[in-house]
């Protein structure tokens, strides 16, 4: 395998190669990078104060987490592991969707570069019934309003099987028998993040809707769910709140929280 660091000016050069990346990136946006660090999430909310616009990139993270603190695991300079941190003025309500609407960005690039993935949700991309990625969206809220969104993602990219010892779990190299240029892929996520959060927010919840419904994971089987209890019933979509629709023996339910049990 070649090594690819997601180095700061290999990953501009590769925006600056498709874009301008001045004309993409926000004013006084930051690229900070690590070999090795706990968590660019936790970086992201210890340094919230100094960073307005930022992206952390880890080649290695020893104690990343997602959603419900559980473990994400990694294997170095073979993965994409980032955060992006966003200085915004929303209503709490409406970050509710940035999950579902980062998964489906990621999805967006994926397909630009052959890969047909799909959104699990809440938080999740599978490709082949494998979890490829997930994301963790967490925000700094004051006086009301969300100033910061902290957006941390991880993408399995180029480990070989061998290297996947979680069970369920893949990488593109994996599933495609090719090597991915990291830099490359990551620049294309930067891009297309920031082209739709320049976006309203409501064009951004109606884009997220439509392309979730249209990609997501299990749509239209029989699933188990587990919220406040355990239900089972049809799988049928999301609403435009990114709440998951299920269709049990008593009628139309729905979620905001909870963990789909294959």
């Amino acid at each position: 395998m070649h090594d690819f660091r997601l180095y700061e000016d290999s990953v501009i050069s590769e925006i600056n190669r498709k874009h301008k990346a001045d004309s993409v990136l926000p004013n006084g946006f930051r690229y900070i990078y690590f070999e090795n660090i706990d968590s660019t999430n936790k970086f992201a909310k210890e340094h919230a104060g100094e960073l307005e616009n930022a992206i952390i990139v880890a080649e290695d993270q020893y104690a990343g987490v997602g959603k419900n603190s559980s473990h994400w695991w990694s294997s170095p300079c073979r993965s994409i592991l980032a955060t992006i941190m966003l200085s915004i003025d929303l209503e709490p309500a409406e970050t509710i969707v940035y999950p579902l609407l980062v998964g489906v960005i990621i999805r967006e690039v994926l397909a630009e570069h052959g890969v047909e993935a799909e959104v699990k949700w809440p938080n999740d991309i599978y490709i082949g019934g494998k979890k490829l990625g997930g994301i963790l969206c967490e925000t700094i809220i004051e006086n009301g309003k969300t100033e910061k969104l902290i957006i941390g993602f991880g993408i399995n990219v180029n480990q070989t099987k061998e290297e996947m010892t979680l069970y369920n779990m893949t990488s593109l190299y994996e599933y495609k028998g090719i090597e991915f240029n990291r830099c490359e892929l990551l620049a294309d996520i930067i891009v297309k993040l920031f082209e739709h959060l320049k976006d309203s927010s409501s064009d951004n919840t109606k884009y997220m809707e439509r392309e979730v419904n249209s990609h997501l994971f299990a749509k239209g089987s029989t699933v188990t769910f587990e919220s406040d209890k355990r239900y089972e019933g049809t799988l049928t979509g999301v609403g435009e709140d990114g709440a998951l629709l299920l269709l049990t023996e008593s009628g139309m339910k729905k979620f905001i929280s909870g963990k789909i049990i294959m």
